[in-house]
């Protein structure tokens, strides 16, 4: 039989203010999802414009070439 465990695993984070830790669900790194636990977003620019390519509203800016040469020209 699989059961929960006793306790839950708590992130490791501690408040600068009090000390005291966070008391927050931890995920598989040991931290929970407001102290780093999930991702920052794409790093490259590939990433970022797959990102931007996902939302309806920008898809369409993004299929202009003039657009993506600025882009790239903020990018570097």
């Amino acid at each position: 039989m699989v059961a929960r465990p006793l306790h839950k695993i708590e992130c490791r984070a501690y408040a600068r203010s009090t000390g005291l830790p966070c008391r927050a669900k931890a995920l598989a790194n040991g931290k929970c999802r407001l102290h780093g636990g999930l991702s920052t977003g794409a790093k490259t620019y590939q990433g970022k414009l797959n990102a931007y390519s996902n939302l309806r509203n920008v898809s369409k800016k993004l299929s202009d070439p003039e657009y993506q040469n600025k882009l790239k020209e903020n990018s570097l």
